[in-house]
């Protein structure tokens, strides 16, 4: 049997407030972000690959993205020199970081990738996971804010550019991405919940392989 389609309210800024401050008053998901503020604060740089290990080991634990070879994730970073692409705001390196090398294969890690560069620029860099895709493309059936397909929300200038239509099409201009993605998050999750899991789960989905 088909699970029944969800109800969606209008995207107003009332609404995105409400699950803001939802998220601001969770204390696991406040504070979890407060840590790696903290942590993204004293090692900014990505040229020291203890730094980058450190940083790269909070994420994939906060945000359960399954990251099994992190020393190896790490040395992948640290060849990439993503210092100035992430100063200059380049949507290019966020793919770049995902494509991830390993024996003999190359595994995305889309939704990583995302999380790692937005703790650098949190309002430069829009996080992809599996709950902001579900609503999205949830509106998008409904409303046509913005003509894609799912497949195109892995190009992440592709996706970012959704973002930005969407905050057009509904008038949410006065929202950082960061904000939006709080709101987008806790709603997807509410509305398009994974089987089996609970409203207290804190992981931010799986990356895509």
């Amino acid at each position: 049997m088909k699970r029944k389609k969800p109800l969606l309210d209008q995207p107003t800024p009332e609404l995105v407030e409400k699950y803001v401050l939802q998220f601001q008053n969770s204390e696991r998901y406040y504070v979890s972000d407060q840590a790696i503020i903290k942590l993204f604060s004293h090692f900014p740089e990505n040229s020291h690959l203890e730094d980058i290990l450190l940083k790269l080991s909070v994420i994939n634990d906060l945000y359960s993205t399954n990251i099994y070879a992190t020393f190896k994730m790490a040395k992948h970073i640290q060849r990439l020199k993503i210092d100035p692409e992430l100063r200059k705001r380049s949507t290019a390196i966020v793919n770049k970081i995902a494509a991830f090398p390993i024996t003999g294969k190359t595994i995305n890690f889309y939704s990583f990738a995302t999380k790692y560069c937005n703790w650098h620029d949190q309002n430069g860099y829009p996080i992809y996971d599996y709950f902001v895709e579900r609503i999205i493309v949830a509106y998008r059936k409904r409303d046509q804010f913005a003509a894609f397909r799912k497949v195109d929300l892995m190009d992440y200038a592709r996706y970012k550019n959704v973002l930005e239509q969407f905050r057009l099409f509904y008038d949410l201009q006065q929202f950082t991405f960061k904000r939006l993605d709080k709101f987008l998050w806790l709603y997807g999750k509410e509305k398009f919940p994974k089987k089996g899991s609970t409203k207290h789960s804190s992981g931010r989905g799986k990356p895509h392989r």
